[in-house]
C-alpha cells in the first residue's frame, strides 16, 4: 500500500515594516495562496496583508519609525518584537521567512532566521546601492536568497556571491489611475486649473517634517500661479486630524483625497513627493516631480556619512542620472522648492523631456505581474525544499 507523504513547508513568515511593503506583501500573499491554498501564512504587516489572509503577530504600524533618534527613541519597543519573532521562530518554526524592504529591523529577524537554519528570502531588498559596499556583503551572509526589483540590483548581489533573481517591479500595472485625467479632472472639480499634488509620505514623522514645508511651498507658488490648485492624496496609514492640524490658518485651494493618490498624480502638471516608493509611483504614471526629504538634525547629520549614494529620487537612482530636483537636507527650504515648481510649470520644453526620461524609467521595470511570478517562485522554492 501506497503511503501518502505528509504535507510540509506549508508555513510561512511575511514581515513588512511599512505601508509601501504591506502593499507588494499582500499582493504576493494573494497569488501564493492561489496557488498553493493550503500554505499558512503569519507575519508582521498592515491591513492590506491581513486582509490577504495573513495573520499578524504584531502591526507594521509598530515598526514604522524612521531616523537614528526616533529608533532609539523607540529601542524597547523595538526589541520586545524582536523578542516575540525569535520566540514565534523557535515555536512554529516556519519554513520560510519572507523579509520584505525595512531593512534595520528585518536585519536583526535575518540573523535569527539564520541561527535556526529557516530558509530566508528578502524580497525588495535593502538600498544597498546607497551604502558602503561592505553592507551588501553582511546581508549576503545573512540571507538564504534576494529576490530584487531593480534589475542594476541583480549584478550588485550577483557580485556579493548572492542567490538573486529579478521579476520586474510589482507597481508596474498597479501604480495606474482609476480613470482617464479628463474624467477624473471633471470629478474632481480640477476645470482648467493647474494642479500640483504634495506627497508628503506616508509615516507621521513625514507628516510633521515634511508637510508644513510642503505647504509653505504652496503658498508661495500660488502667489505667482494664482489658478494652482493642489491636491493631498494622504496615506491610508495617516489620520486626517494630523493632516488638518497644518492647513488650520492657511488660505490653500487644497483638496485632501482618500483612497487616490494614483488619481491625484495623474491629474498633476507637477508633484513634490517625499523620497520613497511615492517617487516611483509617480515616475510609472509619467508625471513631473520634484523630489523632497527632511528628518531631524541629527539623523540628517548622521546619514551625510552612512549614504553614500549620489541621487535619493528612485527615478534619478534608476536612470543613473538627475532626471529630477531633489531638496534633501539643508536644501529642503520652502523657498527654494517653490521657485524650482515654478521654473518647471513655465518650462513646457523641459516637462516634456522630464516626461520622456520617466517614460524610460518604467519600460526598464519589466512587464505587469511581477508579484504573481514573485509568489510562484516562493512556492517553487518550497516544492524544492520539500523533496
Amino acid at each position: 500500500m501506497n503511503q501518502q507523504k505528509p504535507e510540509k513547508l506549508n508555513r510561512v513568515f511575511f514581515l513588512a515594516g511599512e505601508q509601501s511593503g504591506d502593499l507588494h506583501g499582500s499582493l504576493v500573499i494573494r497569488h501564493l495562496r492561489r496557488i498553493n491554498p493550503e500554505v499558512k501564512v503569519d507575519g508582521i504587516g498592515g491591513p492590506m496583508m491581513k486582509e490577504a489572509g495573513m495573520n499578524c503577530i504584531h502591526s507594521s504600524d509598530e515598526l514604522a519609525v524612521i531616523g537614528f533618534v526616533e529608533v532609539l527613541k523607540n529601542i524597547r519597543h523595538l526589541y520586545a518584537i524582536l523578542n516575540d519573532v525569535r520566540e514565534w521562530f523557535e515555536k512554529e518554526r516556519p519554513d520560510m521567512v519572507i523579509l520584505i524592504d525595512y531593512p534595520g529591523f528585518n536585519q536583526r529577524v535575518a540573523e535569527i532566521a539564520k541561527k535556526m537554519g529557516i530558509y530566508v528570502l528578502y524580497y525588495i531588498c535593502p538600498q544597498v546601492w546607497a551604502w558602503h559596499a561592505s553592507r551588501v556583503k553582511k546581508f549576503t551572509r545573512l540571507i538564504s536568497e534576494a529576490v530584487v526589483v531593480f534589475p542594476f540590483e541583480v549584478d550588485i548581489w550577483s557580485r556579493a556571491n548572492a542567490r538573486v533573481k529579478w521579476f520586474g517591479h510589482p507597481l508596474i500595472g498597479i501604480a495606474q489611475p482609476s480613470a482617464p485625467a479628463e474624467t477624473l479632472k471633471k470629478e474632481l472639480q480640477l476645470k482648467e486649473s493647474r494642479v500640483v499634488s504634495l506627497l508628503p509620505g506616508s509615516r507621521s514623522q513625514e507628516i510633521y517634517y515634511i508637510l508644513p514645508a510642503l505647504l509653505d511651498a504652496a503658498e508661495l507658488i500660488l502667489k505667482e500661479k494664482p489658478d494652482t490648485r493642489f491636491l493631498l492624496p494622504a496615506a491610508s496609514t495617516i489620520d486626517d486630524s494630523r493632516i488638518l492640524e497644518h492647513l488650520k490658518g492657511r488660505n490653500l485651494p487644497v483638496t485632501l483625497l482618500r483612497g487616490q493618490t494614483y488619481d491625484a498624480i495623474s491629474v498633476s502638471d507637477l508633484c513634490l513627493v517625499a523620497s520613497g516608493t511615492a517617487t516611483l509611483e509617480t515616475a510609472i504614471i509619467g508625471v513631473p516631480m520634484i523630489v523632497v526629504y527632511k528628518v531631524n538634525w541629527l539623523t540628517s547629520l548622521i546619514s551625510k556619512f552612512v549614504i553614500s549614494a549620489q541621487h535619493i529620487g528612485l527615478p534619478n537612482v534608476i536612470a543613473g542620472k538627475r532626471i529630477v530636483p531633489e531638496f534633501i537636507r539643508g536644501d529642503f527650504k520652502p523657498q527654494l522648492i517653490a521657485n524650482e515648481a515654478i521654473k518647471i510649470l513655465d518650462d513646457p520644453e523641459r516637462m516634456n523631456s522630464m516626461r520622456l526620461e520617466l517614460a524610460k524609467v518604467r519600460e526598464s521595470l519589466g512587464e505587469p505581474g511581477a508579484s504573481r511570478r514573485v509568489a510562484e517562485h516562493i512556492s517553487t522554492r518550497l516544492e524544492e525544499m520539500s523533496k
